[in-house]
């Protein structure tokens, strides 16, 4: 059976002389791990290359990056977001409502989540020290991002659940931003114990969403690989696109 085709986004980087897309290795390494071939799509307002570009995989992968500009949830940003690519944000957010509509299964990291959620309607926090009392720390200061840093709970009937094989991991954190109200179609399964909002889903479970980075621990944390390789596994199901009534987005 072909290997199925996973999307990973990519952002523009560079200066005024030098300009190049970037993509951390580690997501590519972990869909390769788990018997997926990776393809970069890079930014674009083409609606109908944008299209294509979803014709040539099976699935979409958001990666981590940069705040997803307040502007998308209409909000005006607070001093703490000060890097945002409304470029990347707007292409991002037209392939997963358009992933949505083909029955494609999408996973978001980080600001991958994030940037679903935007897609689906809802909105964030957009600084959590300032904005919700009695936070725990949420981005760590180390220099292996492996590094386990605090726990989270998973909801022990959510398909993420089922992925991980467990209801409770401890996982590495490197965000200061997180889901606020919950975007249509999605629901919340997994929390850290201040109640920040770790990871979503949607009801069929073909739309996940993780805040920590998994692909940095999967090469040394198998069950942290199970993630991959089931949504790997997932994106090789091959299914028909949603109804007007099962759109997840606004």
């Amino acid at each position: 059976m072909a290997k199925p085709v996973i999307g990973l986004t990519a952002a523009l980087s560079g200066d005024s002389k030098t300009s190049f897309y970037r993509l951390n290795s580690d997501y590519a390494d972990a869909v390769r791990r788990g018997e997926g071939i990776p393809l970069l799509l890079t930014p674009t307002d083409d609606r109908e290359e944008q299209k294509r570009m979803l014709a040539l995989v099976d699935g979409l992968l958001i990666p981590g990056g940069v705040d997803t500009a307040p502007c998308f949830y209409g909000e005006e940003p607070l001093p703490a977001v000060t890097r945002t690519d409304r470029r990347l944000d707007r292409f991002e957010i037209a392939l997963v409502r358009m992933a949505a509509q083909m029955g494609k299964p999408v996973l978001g990291i980080c600001r991958g989540l994030q940037l679903l959620n935007v897609a689906c309607g809802g909105s964030l926090f957009q600084d959590i020290p300032t904005q919700v009392p009695g936070a725990i720390a949420h981005y760590q200061d180390t220099i292996k991002r492996s590094e386990p840093f605090h726990s989270v709970a998973l909801a022990r009937d959510s398909a993420l659940a089922g992925l991980l094989g467990r209801d409770k991991l401890d996982v590495n954190t490197f965000h200061h931003q997180a889901v606020c109200r919950v975007g249509g179609g999605l629901v919340p399964v997994a929390h850290t114990s201040d109640g920040v909002i770790e990871g979503v889903e949607s009801p069929d479970g073909r739309i996940l969403g993780v805040q920590w980075h998994p692909e940095a621990m999967a090469g040394e944390d198998p069950v942290q690989q199970r993630l991959f390789d089931g949504f790997v596994a997932l994106c090789g199901e091959k299914k028909g696109p949603l109804s007007q009534k099962g759109e997840v987005y606004p």
